[in-house]
């Protein structure tokens, strides 16, 4: 990051240098899960020649649907780096320290201060973006090295990495929504004008839940037993 502190985070151009970079390897890993698939359907016929239909449909179920599973969370990727880019045109950077590695519920769950209550805690929850160790090892450096974020963690926010190295995303919580798009009373006029600059204050959207369809279908898949 510059020297400067910019009145928000896209302002920094290291900033946009770090999103454009996370943009262009998510798309890479789009490219790269459509090359497997149209390799596999390439070879499919080979396949079928030498096993039989059968058997062949058999094996292409968990390949087909672990090539569907990555091309799902690449997808979703893409479409919360669009989303990113609307909270770091609305919030500035702001520093957390460490936080460690344990947690009482998960690794991916912690607390942020809330904006209108700084002495008051909010928890949240990384957004998880793949279905390897990546995913799970930048939770933990950021757990434990220490981050910054921009945005209301009562909504959405943006974590990045020391040196921008990643960025990642933290689930809204949907708890301080009011009814019928009205300001909650316990949020801010100037919080709650903020949030909805950002785009943040709308409910669960159908990305936010096929992304949790995604991610308890790889659950299932990684809980199955191995054959022997």
């Amino acid at each position: 990051m510059t020297d400067h502190v910019p009145e928000t985070a896209f302002a920094d151009p290291a900033t946009v240098r770090a999103w454009r970079k996370e943009r262009r390897r998510s798309f890479v890993k789009l490219i790269l899960w459509m090359f497997c698939l149209l390799g596999y359907a390439a070879v499919l016929s080979t396949v079928e020649d030498r096993v039989g239909k059968p058997l062949a449909f058999i094996f292409s179920v968990p390949i087909v649907l672990v090539i569907a599973v990555g091309i799902g969370f690449v997808s979703v990727r893409w479409e919360h780096l669009g989303k990113m880019r609307a909270v770091l045109k609305a919030y500035p950077w702001q520093h957390c320290p460490p936080l460690g590695v344990n947690s009482l519920a998960d690794i991916e769950y912690f607390r942020l201060p809330d904006p209108d209550e700084p002495r008051k805690n909010i928890q949240v929850a990384f957004r998880r973006y793949g279905t390897g160790r990546s995913w799970q090892r930048a939770v933990e450096e950021a757990r434990s090295e220490g981050f910054t974020f921009a945005g209301d963690p009562r909504y959405a926010c943006v974590v990045a990495l020391p040196g921008l190295r990643r960025l990642l995303a933290v689930r809204p919580q949907h708890l301080h929504l009011g009814r019928d798009g009205a300001r909650p009373r316990t949020v801010s006029e100037t919080a709650w004008r903020r949030a909805q600059e950002a785009g943040i204050t709308a409910p669960p959207s159908l990305e936010e839940q096929r992304r949790k369809q995604l991610y308890l279908l790889w659950k299932a898949l990684r809980s199955r037993p191995s054959s022997r």
